[in-house]
């Protein structure tokens, strides 16, 4: 459990991360493009050497790896759709929603143990994530958009929970054993190498400049983006299951954010996040329980 806990705090500090982002003006595909390159240079200096195998396309998780890292640049390129024309308690709940798919294919599908206490704390955990993100809108009334537009979230929640069913897929496969550190070095490098391309297009029509915050901003997300995914295919070998560390790694992550907030941004502690405390309190103690 302790490997889940120190995952569920770095993706909250990355949540703080992305807040200084947001202050400082950092370009957000910049510094993901330059994070992405920053966590295969995390690996290496982790395994001591080069972490990407020099068989690279015969390893069992190659296409995965492929996949994901092909994945992961197109969900951070919605999420900023979302958040633009929906605002970031959309975009939030509907990326943290992923962890219904990961949980349901843990126990319809592989046969995990779900009595009526655990799916009663899998509903609180999905409740908990929207009261905790729960703000009033962030974008002006005469923003409000059309129909079509809820393509964004969807594909975002759809993208998200092809990440975290992907991740949970290895697992149970058993195609990167011992928290396989090629797999997750892999993986960034491929998303770097797609986010790559998008950023010099850019560049090259003028529609943005690089900067040296930037690339200081990717370099700080970069370390601990590493490791919260490193952390997360390690809990994942602990035995624990799909169906427990899905639902308390996502909820938790809003939880530890909240008390960030709160803390260091001296955000409101309203009625709905209050509830949604209480709510990830009781679906961490429903969901583990034996």
């Amino acid at each position: 459990m302790g490997i889940l806990i120190a995952c569920i705090i770095l993706n909250a500090f990355i949540g703080v991360i992305f807040k200084l982002f947001h202050r400082y003006n950092i370009d957000n595909l910049q510094a993901i493009v330059i994070n992405y390159f920053v966590c295969v240079a995390t690996a290496m200096v982790v395994k001591g050497g080069s972490p990407i195998p020099t068989d690279l396309s015969a390893q069992p998780w190659f296409y995965y790896a492929l996949g994901l890292g092909f994945i992961f640049i197109i969900v951070f390129n919605l999420m900023a759709l979302t958040v633009q024309h929906f605002g970031v308690v959309v975009a939030t709940i509907f990326q943290k929603m992923s962890l219904i798919a990961p949980t349901l294919l843990a126990i319809l599908i592989y046969g995990e143990q779900a009595g009526i206490a655990k799916w009663i704390g899998i509903l609180c955990s999905v409740l908990a994530i929207v009261l905790l993100s729960y703000q009033k809108s962030d974008l002006p009334e005469e923003k409000k958009t059309s129909t079509l537009l809820w393509l964004f979230p969807l594909l975002t929640f759809a993208g998200s929970c092809m990440i975290d069913a992907s991740l949970y897929l290895i697992e149970k496969k058993n195609l990167a054993q011992n928290g396989d550190i090629g797999f997750v070095a892999s993986l960034f490098l491929f998303a770097g190498i797609n986010g790559l391309l998008i950023l010099i297009i850019q560049l090259f029509r003028g529609k943005t400049k690089l900067a040296w915050k930037n690339i200081i901003g990717g370099i700080a997300l970069g370390i601990p983006n590493f490791f919260s995914i490193y952390l997360l295919v390690l809990a994942l070998q602990q035995g624990w299951g799909g169906s427990i560390v899905f639902p308390v790694n996502n909820v938790g992550i809003l939880v530890v954010a909240a008390i960030f907030g709160l803390v260091f941004f001296k955000e409101k502690l309203t009625p709905y996040k209050l509830a949604g405390f209480a709510l990830a309190i009781l679906s961490i103690v429903l969901i583990t329980m034996i």
